[in-house]
């Protein structure tokens, strides 16, 4: 398997720079100077989405644009809309959601609101292929289609053109990489609202069995002093447990969300977040490092079927890594070691999990690594499933185990469990939204300054308002029946019951029945549903094929 690594937001790029490290020269700008192949070790490929212009194209130096040729390279999908455009201005004026500004507004809601806006909107699902088409077709020559062709997919343009930045990596397009690995912080906020509508659009093309995992940094706990937009605690817990819920209730999504306790980290190395990220890097090489055993290739279908068969809904996999010298017969070490409190990145409880895979590097016996795991965790043997790769060194393992929780009713009073490290999440959560109420709607924050030095403040419209108390309280708006608090509070229920999964019903703050365009309003029509909202779309774009704004193969 080889995966693209997609870097998302600011801690996803610092992370994802460890795994495009070039490996036969130290500066990518040299490597576009000479013209050489820029080669990261494992031949590992990627890209990173980023919302912040002035931190892609001033703060960091290691990416460059990928509009203008290069790589390593980062994308501001955001730039698919053009600065004043009537697209723009349409989302801006029904809801109060600027599409150009949303980096600087960092939390899963906003993201996810600005998805399922254009998902649900046909009004502006029209505008795009109205008018972003000609201006796009003109500005970049169209995007590149499945077959090569220059079109525009209008409906959704910042999420589409995040994917088609991707796709070009990937074996669904021209490239080799046959799966994709995710890597973004719970608790930013910026990353992982591209991740569901990206699978969409692999699951859409016909690719259910293609891989696609999320590494994620869950926040740590308490308030820390720093420049990031989501310094206190409430907050980043409230972003970190809406985006593990957008993910984990998401079906057919990802194949698994790898989750790392970034509280371990900080213990292991301090403030020193760049070792934090070559250690991530670290422990994922037995994963990405490219040389497989001979004759011991597994197919990237039948990884992405093993790792989420047999559950309904995108799986918890917790990470278990450890190194140690070369010996006879290091199975049963390297098991325990990884088992020990040392060698687990999540708090959980290894015996509870449903399978695991497990990854090696170094001469490691398959056979005895399903013994030795199998006797540690009481997990069957025909549950575990070992890969391993070629090493020089130290033998390596990292294991990642299915669901490791449930089953036990006290298991959430301890510090050690991941139940326990979900409910403080889910209750810290709950307790910034009673106590901040006003900054679920934005209330007061400023986006960032302009060119003209004015800072403009966020101003949702009633529409927004409504549906982002709908969204977190209910209809009823008392939390106790429906919405997203509710389902926090039975989430937490679950997990102290010992009941897995604890996350069950995906939720929307837009509804797909719940946008009336203004014509039908004023006539007394009724709500257009998706298959009408497909002809619109279907019957302007050939309009515009007709007329020639369009170009076809």
């Amino acid at each position: 398997m080889k995966l693209c690594i997609v870097g998302i937001g600011g801690a996803g790029g610092k992370v994802t720079q460890e795994f495009l490290g070039n490996e036969d020269l130290e500066s990518p700008l040299l490597s576009r100077i000479t013209g050489a192949e820029y080669v990261s070790p494992g031949m590992v490929q990627g890209i990173w989405l980023e919302a912040d212009k002035n931190d892609a194209r001033n703060v960091q130096s290691f990416f460059g644009d990928m509009n203008e040729g290069c790589y390593p390279c980062f994308y501001i999908p955001f730039d698919s809309v053009p600065d004043g455009c009537e697209v723009q201005k349409l989302v801006w004026e029904k809801y109060g959601y600027d599409v150009k500004k949303q980096g600087f507004v960092r939390d899963a809601q906003y993201l996810k609101a600005i998805f399922e806006i254009f998902d649900t909107d046909w009004q502006i699902q029209e505008t795009v292929a109205r008018t972003m088409t000609k201006e796009m077709v003109e500005a970049k020559g169209g995007i590149p289609s499945a077959n090569g062709s220059s079109y525009i997919l209008a409906p959704n343009p910042i999420f589409d053109n995040a994917w088609s930045a991707i796709r070009g990596f990937t074996t669904i397009g021209k490239g080799e990489c046959d799966g994709i690995l995710f890597i973004v912080s719970f608790g930013g906020g910026t990353g992982t609202g591209f991740i569901n509508p990206i699978i969409n659009h692999i699951r859409n093309e016909g690719k259910v069995d293609y891989p696609v995992f999320t590494l994620g940094i869950l926040t740590e706990l308490g308030d820390f002093a720093d420049k990031a937009q989501f310094s206190k605690e409430g907050r980043r817990n409230l972003a970190a447990i809406s985006a593990l819920y957008d993910l984990l209730t998401k079906g057919n999504g990802a194949n698994g969300v790898i989750i790392v306790d970034n509280e371990i980290l900080l213990k292991r190395f301090g403030n020193d977040y760049a070792s934090a990220n070559r250690f991530i890097h670290k422990i994922m090489q037995p994963v990405v490092a490219a040389r497989d055993y001979p004759d011991e290739i597994p197919p990237t279908q039948a990884i992405a079927h093993n790792s989420s068969g047999g559950v309904s809904r995108p799986p918890i996999f917790v990470p278990l890594y450890a190194s140690l010298p070369r010996g006879k017969d290091p199975e049963d070490a390297l098991v325990k070691a990884a088992l020990s409190e040392e060698g687990r990145l999540f708090a959980c409880t290894p015996e509870k999990a449903d399978f695991a895979m497990v990854f090696c590097r170094g001469f490691i016996d398959s056979d005895k690594i399903r013994e030795a795991l199998s006797r540690e965790t009481s997990i069957p043997i025909n549950k575990i499933w070992p890969m391993r790769k070629m090493g020089e060194g130290d033998n390596e393992i990292l294991i990642l185990l299915r669901n490791p929780y449930g089953g036990d009713i006290k298991a959430y009073l301890r510090d050690d469990t991941l139940e326990n490290r979900f409910c403080r999440v889910i209750s810290l959560a709950l307790q910034y939204i009673r106590q901040s109420p006003e900054d679920l709607f934005y209330e007061g924050k400023e986006m960032k300054k302009g060119k003209d030095g004015k800072s403009d403040q966020v101003r949702l419209t009633d529409a927004s308002k409504h549906a982002l108390k709908a969204y977190f309280f209910g209809p009823d708006g008392s939390g106790e029946k429906r919405g997203f608090v509710y389902e926090l509070n039975e989430a937490r229920k679950r997990l102290r019951d010992g009941k897995k999964p604890f996350f069950i019903d995906p939720l929307r703050i837009f509804q797909k029945d719940a946008v009336v365009s203004d014509d039908a309003k004023r006539s007394g029509g009724s709500i257009k549903t998706d298959e009408e909202i497909a002809r619109i779309v279907d019957a302007r774009i050939q309009e515009l094929i007709k007329q020639g704004v369009i170009k076809t193969p």
